[in-house]
């Protein structure tokens, strides 16, 4: 069974925070010693249920390479599920696929640079 699993983006502080649960509207719940806290100003990621060649965790937003750095994809919501879109082209791979040569080399929000430029091309 895959395990639903979140991690955030706190804009504020620009720092990436791993809650102990969340709500449908988007706003993060922390369940630590049985206080119930919202907060919003964060970007939501959702985990893949994967792990890299690394056995780091997949999540949405990730950037990675599948054996080739020159090409990199982001994880993406596609139709009806998280997807790998290639940067700067409108190509997809699928992660359960190709899950044992992906290897994640950051994310969009701890490296915005390096996928703006990756895109600039869209």
């Amino acid at each position: 069974m895959r395990q639903f699993k979140f991690r955030a983006w706190d804009k504020e502080n620009e720092t990436m925070t791993y809650p102990k649960g969340i709500l449908f509207d988007g706003r993060i719940v922390n369940f630590s010693c049985g206080m119930l806290e919202a907060f919003e100003g964060y970007e939501i990621m959702q985990y893949t249920g994967l792990k890299d060649k690394n056995g780091k965790e997949i999540y949405e937003g990730d950037i990675y390479h599948a054996g080739d750095p020159s090409i990199t994809y982001t994880v993406v919501w596609h139709d009806a599920g998280l997807i790998g879109k290639q940067n700067g082209s409108s190509s997809y791979a699928g992660l359960s696929h190709w899950q044992d040569r992906i290897e994640v080399i950051g994310n969009i929000y701890e490296n915005p640079s390096y996928w703006k430029v990756k895109n600039e091309n869209e």
